[in-house]
């Protein structure tokens, strides 16, 4: 039997365009139950969605590094009152 070890790497060149507001808000809807994904649009402040929580947050963010390659801290959630905010805060932290 042989036993195969992968590695996983980070392929920038796989990351979103930073341009494109909707696809943000389509991959920020699909991170929730179905029931929330017609409740967010570009004014919806994530935080108050009844789903959100500490996970959430980690998952929202771990995605966002995952498409984008930016990392986000507590002050950008925290500056951030719409989901058209926070992905302006992704795009100047991408340039």
């Amino acid at each position: 039997m042989s036993l195969y070890l992968v590695k996983t790497l980070r392929i920038t060149n796989s990351s979103m365009p930073l341009s494109d507001l909707e696809s943000f808000i389509d991959l920020i809807s699909g991170l929730f139950k179905k029931n929330e994904q017609n409740q967010i649009d570009e004014n919806t402040d994530i935080k108050q969605l009844k789903e959100w929580s500490s996970l959430q947050t980690m998952i929202v963010v771990n995605e966002i590094d995952r498409k984008y390659n930016v990392i986000l801290d507590v002050e950008d959630f925290k500056n951030a009152e719409s989901l058209k905010q926070l992905f302006n805060i992704i795009q100047s932290k991408g340039s």
